[in-house]
């Protein structure tokens, strides 16, 4: 976005995030934000999922302020996740410091091919919002009630993480391709998507050759926002104008 954002964006935010769980507690969901990766792994297990490395302490040193977990919560029991961390670049694009990452986790038997770039990741820079490790779990309502509870945290995750760290630039993530072709990329809160993130030349077991790179840039996570907060603004208007025409009908009928 190229500068910090006001008390005016930090307020849009929190009102957008407050109406996401709204809209959760209307599904018949809590929400709890973890910010011990000591609990989120186990949790994330103990629901059949693996962490990817991107959210592995023996990867990343998590301190209680660099990254944070929204746990959806349904009659006591986890019933959706998504992970966000704070990266910073420095003077390197996203682009190399990814690679950089890459080469960290899976080691030089996993090479990837340096003359493939893609666009958007050479442009981002600075501090950064990486999300990741978002699972709906399986048999926790119908397929329409999980994506609409994982579309909310996601976006939780997006506001959250932007009034947080307000110097981030952009919120980042990776999807497979299969997954952003049933619109999970629109779940996930990304409105911009670009295939290929990363060429392999001998791609890890856990990665995929057609890996989308999904992205916002923090005036996009406004602008969302905005849309959240408005939503909201105008039900309680509409629902007000409602009880004030309920109650001058009553005076009228006395």
């Amino acid at each position: 976005m190229g500068e910090f954002l006001g008390p005016e964006d930090v307020s849009i935010l929190f009102n957008a995030y407050s109406a996401c769980r709204s809209k959760l507690y209307e599904l018949g969901c809590t929400v709890r934000v973890l910010r011990d990766f000591n609990e989120v792994t186990p949790a994330l297990e103990a629901c059949g999922k693996e962490v990817t490395p991107f959210f592995q302490g023996r990867f990343f040193d998590f301190n209680g302020h660099n990254g944070f977990c929204h746990v959806a919560m349904a009659k006591g029991e986890p019933v959706s996740f998504y992970c966000s961390q704070l990266f910073d670049t420095g003077a390197l694009s996203y682009l190399e410091f990814h690679r950089a990452q890459l080469t960290r986790i899976y080691g030089p038997e996993h090479p990837i091919d340096r003359q493939w770039t893609c666009p958007p990741m050479q442009e981002i820079q600075g501090q950064i919002i990486y999300s990741g490790d978002a699972l709906n779990v399986p048999g926790q309502g119908s397929v329409r009630q999980s994506l609409e509870r994982l579309a909310l945290i996601s976006r939780m995750n997006l506001y959250l993480g932007l009034a947080t760290w307000k110097e981030a630039t952009a919120c980042v993530g990776l999807a497979r391709a299969a997954r952003v072709r049933k619109a999970l990329g629109e779940v996930y809160g990304a409105l911009h998507t670009y295939p290929y993130a990363t060429k392999w030349h001998n791609p890890p077991i856990d990665r995929k050759q057609d890996d989308v790179f999904l992205f916002n840039w923090a005036k996009d996570v406004l602008y969302l926002a905005r849309i959240d907060a408005h939503e909201t603004a105008q039900m309680s208007a509409e629902s007000g104008s409602l009880e004030q025409d309920s109650e001058s009908r009553a005076i009228d009928d006395q």
